[in-house]
């Protein structure tokens, strides 16, 4: 694929930040006043929830019954291949395993696999063993040979979302019935946690023949659930399945997975008892569900994040060559830094999100190995400089900008606020609200100016910056591309020295950062709530809820 050349003209220096704490005009003090009128919960210290972290409620649960899960947005494809929300790694974990998982501290650690990968001196081939004995949920028998397809299918298959993560393996050998070998073009330090999320889930060869291309229609893995049926817009249910090697460990009878993007009607069916766990508890709420009785709320930090794509090349489509794209942000930098400058993230977090999150100012969170004092810095909310920066670029003000945005009433009051402080700088941000599944394909498609987006983040750094940014990455919605980034991206994810890799991305993330193609804005806390007389179900930082064992209350413990 061709780069297409960026501006030339260097961002400059940045200054320091300035007019914190307190909108100047009267237009944007009000636009955020009625932003913040939309949630009735009172303030809640964010250090104050921090402290209260919790991860799962122990307590003896029942064998057998029904778990109803309220999730947030209803998941794309249920196609490990294709799929690519976080809604839809929520279904994933209870059906579909990968090679390996991540545990409560974000460690890599085996699931399918019978160990870590060995690697051999050079970094270039990778040999994984393979657990025996292991049955995929209909019936057949996982083994080396299904590993390899489904390594294979990833890698080649027209339009994976899970190509960009494996671009540096080429080919996969099977060693014996429980052992491959992947063959690299360059040592990749990222494999193993790439092999923790749906690039190391392994399908059913048996259902990948007999419905190829439409697997996401009837999926087929190693899980302790496996797939019965899915309504669109109703529910996806799963079923106890007799063929998982550990099927002893597994509580629930049956999961019913249901979308409910309106966070106050997910609350108020958990209240009444029609869900017993609820996925993203909304900022407004979190107060109020802490100290609620009958409700227990599960709380832990994240490796998310917020942002705004901006189109600057995605001419064609996510994976085809870059070309020139209409939009003033797209055809200036200074413009695309002028709407960076304008939003104060602080006082984004206050008014939309109680103060529940965290500023998030680039691809690596806090939390990571690799986060450095370069890494972690923020743009200034800076709108003097704004204001001169689009002055300067000559366009006719206010600059129009259209923004995609999910509908959900949470994103709708982020979009009110980014709109009256960009409008402060001299923009006109017009909000474009859209149906979350139909906004990525969107997004994917090129069909958009400006985007809020997510991702539920990775323990590795590459993770959260090569499918974003690498020419022809599978997530790269902005279609940004340089050769000199690609090649920064590539040597840092080839580097198996942690402090020469730390340094790599000390140096690669502000350069990153300084297009603008994403703008990063707040980070995500995980808030999960479920009913009083639930237990078991856990949530680690990497935002996925495990309910393998979870269940309701024995009932001597006190539940129903």
């Amino acid at each position: 694929m061709r780069s297409v050349p960026l501006p030339s003209r260097r961002i400059r220096g940045r200054r320091p930040q300035s007019n914190r704490g307190r909108p100047r005009h009267a237009a944007l003090a009000l636009a955020l006043a009625a932003a913040a009128a939309s949630g009735c919960a009172p303030l809640v210290d964010p250090q104050q929830a921090a402290d209260e972290e919790r991860s799962v409620v122990p307590a003896p649960v029942e064998a057998g019954g029904e778990l109803v899960i309220g999730l947030e947005s209803e998941p794309d494809m249920l196609d490990p291949t294709l799929a690519s929300t976080l809604v839809g790694r929520q279904v994933f974990a209870s059906m579909c395993e990968k090679l390996y998982d991540t545990d409560a501290d974000l460690d890599i650690v085996p699931q399918l696999a019978a160990g870590p990968p060995e690697i051999s001196a050079d970094g270039r081939s990778v040999t994984i063993p393979l657990r025996e004995g292991v049955r995929f949920n209909d019936g057949t028998a996982f083994d080396a040979a299904a590993v390899k397809t489904s390594l294979d299918r990833h890698r080649e298959l027209p339009g994976s979302v899970r190509s960009t993560e494996l671009d540096a393996v080429e080919s996969v050998a099977v060693v014996d019935d429980h052992t491959v070998r992947l063959e690299l073009s360059r040592p990749y330090a990222p494999l193993a946690a790439v092999l923790a999320d749906r690039a190391g889930m392994i399908m059913s060869p048996a259902q990948l023949d007999e419905l190829g291309e439409d697997f996401g229609r009837h999926p087929v893995c190693v899980g302790p659930f496996r797939f019965a049926e899915r309504v669109a817009q109703d529910r996806i249910v799963l079923e106890k399945s007799d063929d998982y090697y550990a099927a002893d460990e597994v509580m629930p009878d049956r999961l019913v997975y249901r979308a409910i993007p309106d966070d106050t009607i997910r609350l108020a069916n958990l209240r009444s008892g029609q869900l017993d766990v609820m996925t993203e508890v909304g900022p407004d709420d979190v107060a109020t569900v802490s100290n609620e009785s009958g409700l227990e709320l599960l709380n832990q930090p994240s490796v998310q994040y917020m942002g705004i794509s901006v189109n600057i090349g995605n001419a064609d489509g996510v994976g085809e060559p870059a070309g020139p794209v209409e939009g003033a942000l797209a055809e200036d930098d200074r413009l695309r830094e002028a709407f960076a400058l304008s939003l104060d993230r602080e006082t984004i977090n206050e008014v939309v999100f109680s103060g529940l999150y965290q500023p998030a100012c680039g691809p690596i969170p806090p939390s990571s190995a690799y986060a450095t004092e370069r890494t972690q810095e923020c743009p200034p909310f800076d709108p003097d400089r704004a204001r001169e920066l689009v002055e300067r670029s000559g366009a006719e003000t206010p600059v129009p900008v259209e923004l995609m945005i999910p509908n959900d009433p949470i994103n709708l009051r982020l979009g009110q606020v980014v709109q009256a402080m960009a409008g402060e700088a001299g923009f006109a941000v017009r909000l474009r609200p859209t149906e979350f599944a139909t906004s990525i394909d969107a997004a994917r498609a090129g069909d958009f100016e400006t985007y809020v987006s997510g991702w539920s983040g990775r323990p590795d750094p590459d993770g959260n910056i090569a499918q974003f940014y690498l020419t022809g990455g599978a997530q790269n919605y902005s279609g940004f591309s340089t050769e000199e980034t690609d090649d920064l991206i590539r040597a840092a994810a080839a580097e198996t020295d942690p402090e020469r890799r730390t340094e790599r991305y000390a140096d690669l993330v502000p350069r990153l950062r300084d297009f603008n193609s994403v703008i990063y804005l707040y980070r995500n806390r995980v808030y999960v709530a479920h009913g009083a007389g639930v237990a078991g179900v856990t949530v680690y930082p990497d935002g996925i809820v495990r309910v393998r064992s979870a269940g309701h209350v024995a009932s001597e413990q006190g539940g129903e």
